[in-house]
């Protein structure tokens, strides 16, 4: 008799990095199938094609001796799966463990709504399986000489309960392949894998949705562009996300490509074609890009959408005019300003000529009267409608918004619950600052937060926005701003959002709104203020001759040139109270001893290869973050800026010529190492073993590293090993006895 399939000893289940578990469920789909009937045939292709969509797949990969139970894990991971899928195959029920699978996948569905199953039948039919034919009816009657008739009733109800459903039919094996992409596209519709998160309280938008689907007529074959233009804030992202929802199915591959114009061009192509390929690309500069997508997209029928594009080279750069495309493909496009697009290109506003002939533009405008006042409602009491005795001045607050869905939303958060007397002056507030009545409608929420809350809010509209917010919370706590605490208060407030990557998400019209905030502080002179981004006025603050006193309130700044500029010693030591500095292109010479005594967070892009400062180790540097460089092993800053006691954080990203990190000793309060894209590392340096607070490293797109040390299994505290993009071992071999998340 054919032996059962067993629990392994330790597993490291395979999560695709692109899309977390379905939520609620450690798992999207538990695979339950005999192994020597499916195992190198439809199993294996169809965990491949499931982990290669972004579903995460519970399967076992070894044997049990016959009669063994399923043991806890086995039935914890069923209960824990939101699909169920059982292979039938011709040996099926003659395994004991698939049955006794089959038997509790039943009894999660009829104890739980979540829990589905979905059959599919390999060489056998369902009437097989129902036990009218076949091998099925005889393997029961041998377990019933060795389970008992009670077992075995409970094993046939299962089968026959099973095979009723609706499933799908493999058995004609020269469609495998055909069969398995549609299941696939199936399961990422049920699981929703695809989709993007909308807000929980829609009011209005699938009318726009219906509008933008006519103009996307996707019973042609041509290809087209919908460009949605408006104000920030009005809802453009929002009504993309819901028309990507609808229709990505339709297309053999897409892309949502968020946020275009705070993303380099290099990094969104990659992106792209992740999405599109299920690969990692390997090119280093746009031209490269471009030819890869020009190549490798041109017979496919793709849904890519861009969200909010700036300029005119980002289309030219992600899709081309559309002739880099397959037939009836679809691009939809967001931006605040669509006569931009059309100055850029030709001067004027009534003609966009790169775009392609089938060409549609959609304006997004404020909502009407009555869905903003039920999108209001909704945020400010939960229900579709005011109470009679708040309609009025519900009515009239909505009115000062402008049908604006995201002062709407900010409004109603801060109302909700307050007194009649706050509501009364809220209305009186918005209805004296008519020219900036968004920006004002959202103060509200920001003056009612904490002192320490104000600061994480400055922060992140100034510097933070799209950064991993783990990163940061590690200096607000240094700073005593209480992060936890500070985000779950903005997110109440409607002030931030936090996306499943972990990045912290902030609306273009309330970063504005922080940023005026903080020029606020002093119109006349930017010294003075406490935050400064724009990096024309940091150089004049850092070099003309502004007295001590008006430069002292400084604490963070963002440097960003085409060029690298050199800044000395001198120039910092007048900012006593820096503690973030994000540079881009900057060389730092001179002697730093006492300079950037405050220092906490350090990110440094396309730093220099040559290294001339002295002293240059900030003695409380929490965050340090370099990226697009070209330094070496023997960089000298290394052995500098490393002797921070205090650094928590450490990023390398595309650093092209780093091979090993030989410098890691030196680091023993280090909780987060993170390489990615460093395509020349061959090695971590032994003394990673060293590094005893470590609970997180992740090496991403490093293609030549081929192994660990072995000291990474002596890391005690480490809780996350995330390995992608890069040829192993057996990862297992590396891993400390734990648990431990690897997802390669």
């Amino acid at each position: 008799m054919p032996s059962d399939r067993s629990r392994p000893q330790m597993r490291i289940a395979k999560i695709s990095a692109h899309v977390a578990p379905t939520s609620g469920y450690k798992y999207d789909v538990f695979l339950s199938f005999r192994g020597p009937d499916t195992r190198r045939t439809v199993a294996d292709v169809l965990y491949e094609s499931l982990v290669d969509a972004g579903i995460s797949v519970y399967r076992d990969t070894e044997e049990l001796t016959v009669g063994e139970s399923i043991g806890p894990e086995l039935v914890h991971a069923i209960n824990d799966s939101r699909i169920h899928m059982p292979i039938f195959s011709e040996g099926y029920a003659s395994s004991s463990w698939c049955l006794q699978e089959l038997a509790h996948m039943v009894k999660c569905r009829s104890e739980s709504a979540g829990h589905e199953i979905v059959p599919l039948f390999y060489g056998v039919s369902p009437s097989d399986v129902r036990l009218r034919t076949g091998s099925y009816s005889e393997a029961l009657l041998k377990h019933e000489r060795r389970y008992g008739e009670e077992t075995v009733r409970e094993w046939k109800e299962a089968l026959r309960e099973v095979a009723d459903l609706s499933g799908w039919d493999a058995r004609d094996a020269g469609a495998l392949g055909k069969l398995i992409k549609a299941l696939v596209q199936e399961l990422l519709i049920k699981l929703k894998k695809r989709q993007k998160v909308l807000p929980d309280h829609l009011v209005g938008i699938y009318d726009r949705v219906r509008d933008v689907m006519q103009m996307l007529d996707f019973g042609s074959l041509d290809i087209r562009f919908v460009v949605v233009h408006g104000m920030g804030g009005i809802g453009k992202t929002t009504l993309a996300k819901a028309v990507f929802n609808e229709i990505f199915p339709l297309f053999d591959c897409c892309s949502f490509l968020s946020d275009i114009q705070d993303n380099d061009i290099v990094t969104l192509q990659k992106r792209l074609l992740s999405d599109i390929l299920k690969r990692y690309p390997d090119f280093h500069d746009a031209d490269g890009g471009v030819n890869i997508l020009r190549e490798r997209l041109r017979n496919k029928n793709v849904l890519i959408v861009l969200d909010n594009v700036d300029k005119i080279e980002q289309l030219r750069e992600l899709t081309g005019n559309g002739d880099w495309l397959g037939p009836g493909s679809r691009i939809i496009v967001t931006t605040r300003n669509l006569g931009l697009l059309a100055r850029e290109v030709m001067g004027q506003q009534d003609d966009v000529p790169f775009l392609p002939k089938n060409y549609y533009a959609y304006e997004m405008t404020g909502m009407n009267p009555w869905h903003a006042l039920q999108l209001f409602s909704k945020h400010a009491f939960g229900e579709t409608l005011p109470p009679d005795d708040l309609e009025t001045i519900s009515s009239e607050i909505v009115a000062t918004t402008r049908g604006n869905p995201l002062a709407l939303e900010g409004l109603g958060s801060f109302l909700r619950g307050e007194s009649l007397k706050i509501w009364a002056e809220t209305l009186e507030r918005a209805t004296k600052v008519p020219d900036r009545r968004v920006q004002e409608n959202l103060r509200i929420s920001y003056e009612a937060l904490s002192f320490e809350e104000k600061q994480i809010f400055l922060d992140i509209a100034c510097f933070f926005n799209g950064i991993e917010s783990t990163a940061a919370a590690y200096v607000w706590k240094d700073w005593g701003l209480f992060p936890e605490s500070g985000l779950a208060a903005l997110m109440n407030r409607s002030l931030l959002k936090i996306d499943h990557h972990g990045r912290l998400q902030m609306h273009d019209q309330i970063r504005d709104l922080g940023r005026e905030i903080v020029r606020e502080e002093n119109y006349l002179n930017a010294g003075s203020r406490s935050r400064l981004w724009d990096s024309n006025e940091c150089l004049r603050v850092l070099r003309e001759p502004i007295d001590y006193q008006r430069k002292s309130t400084v604490e963070s700044l963002r440097l960003q040139f085409p060029e690298v500029q050199t800044l000395s010693s001198q120039e910092f030591a007048a900012l006593p109270k820096l503690r973030s500095l994000h540079v881009e292109r900057v060389k730092f010479t001179g002697d730093y001893k006492n300079v950037f005594r405050e220092l906490r967070w350090l990110s440094w892009d396309h730093c220099p290869a040559d290294f001339d400062a002295t002293n240059f180790f900030p003695s409380d540097l929490v965050v340090l973050k370099i990226s697009c460089s070209e330094l070496r092993d023997d960089w000298p800053g290394w052995h500098q800026i490393t002797k921070s006691s205090k650094l928590k954080v450490l990023e390398l990203e595309e650093c092209s010529r780093l091979t090993r990190l030989p410098f890691l000793s030196a680091l023993s309060s280090l909780e987060r190492l993170i390489v990615r894209n460093c395509q020349s590392l061959v090695e971590l340096d032994e003394s990673i073993g060293k590094l005893v607070q470590l609970n997180y490293l992740e090496i991403d797109g490093c293609k030549s590293l081929r192994e660990l040390p072995e000291e990474v299994a002596c890391l005690k505290a480490l809780k996350e090993l995330i390995i992608r993009g890069t040829v192993l071992g057996p990862v297992g071999s590396y891993l400390p006895p734990r648990s431990v998340i690897c997802s390669l």
